[in-house]
C-alpha cells in the first residue's frame, strides 16, 4: 500500500535530502561549525521525516474504517500495530540510510565514520516510528498535525539526545555505555508501544 501510494516514502526521503542540505549551506562552509552542529541537523532532519508522515500510520485507516475490521480479525491489535509500525520505519528510515553517504558528503563528514553513523541511526531510529504510533493512536480523533507534533517531541527527548550523543562521539570503546543505553531505549520503546497504542485505539472505540 506505502509503494502503491508513494507519497509516503517520497516526502520523507525529499524532506530529508533538502533539510540536510539547507542545514549544510546554513553554515556557509565553516567546516568546525558543520562539524559540530552535523549529528544534531541528521537527527532532527530524520525526527521532522518521521514527523511529517505520522498520519500515514493509522488515521487514514481509521477515517477510512480499516481499523474495524483490525479490531474484528483473529489477529491481536497489538500485533497488527507492531507490523505497521515495522513497515513505516522501513519505508522512512531504509531510503534515509540509503542516501546517508550523500549527507555526509554536504555535511562534510568524513567516509570513515559512515558505518558507524548508520548503525547509530539503525538502533535509534526504530524509536521514532514505535513513539510516533503511540502518539497517533492517542490522539486518533483528532487529525491535527500540529497537536500530533506537539505532544510527540518531547517523547522523542532521550532518543534524540542519546542519538546526537553517539554520532558526537564515534569511539565505540570509550561510548559503549551510550551505545547500550540507546540500545536499551529502542527496545524499551518497541516493548511498550504496540501496547499502549492497542489499548488507546480500544479504549476509543470504547
Amino acid at each position: 500500500m506505502v509503494l502503491r501510494s508513494g507519497s509516503h516514502l517520497l516526502i520523507a526521503f525529499t524532506f530529508f535530502f533538502f533539510f540536510s542540505v539547507l542545514f549544510a549551506l546554513s553554515t556557509l562552509g565553516t567546516e568546525t561549525l558543520l562539524h559540530l552542529i552535523a549529528p544534531s541537523g541528521i537527527w532532527i532532519s530524520l525526527l521532522i521525516s518521521v514527523l511529517l508522515t505520522l498520519n500515514k500510520i493509522i488515521h487514514q485507516e481509521f477515517e477510512n474504517g480499516s481499523t474495524d475490521f483490525y479490531l474484528l480479525s483473529d489477529f491481536p491489535l497489538e500485533i497488527i500495530l507492531f507490523f505497521k509500525t515495522i513497515v513505516h520505519w522501513i519505508t522512512v528510515a531504509i531510503p534515509i540510510l540509503l542516501i546517508m553517504p550523500f549527507i555526509m558528503i554536504a555535511l562534510q563528514i568524513e567516509l570513515e565514520k559512515l558505518f558507524v553513523l548508520l548503525t547509530i541511526i539503525f538502533i535509534g531510529s526504530p524509536a521514532l516510528s514505535f513513539v510516533g504510533i503511540m502518539i497517533s493512536c492517542l490522539t486518533l480523533s483528532n487529525n491535527s498535525s500540529f497537536l500530533i507534533t506537539t505532544i510527540t517531541i518531547p517523547f522523542y527527548f532521550p532518543t534524540l539526545l542519546l542519538g546526537i550523543y553517539c554520532t558526537n562521539n564515534t569511539d565505540l570503546d570509550n561510548m559503549s555505555l551510550a551505545y547500550v543505553l540507546l540500545s536499551l531505549n529502542t527496545l524499551f520503546t518497541i516493548t511498550i508501544s504496540p501496547f499502549i497504542s492497542a489499548y488507546a485505539v480500544k479504549l476509543h472505540y470504547s
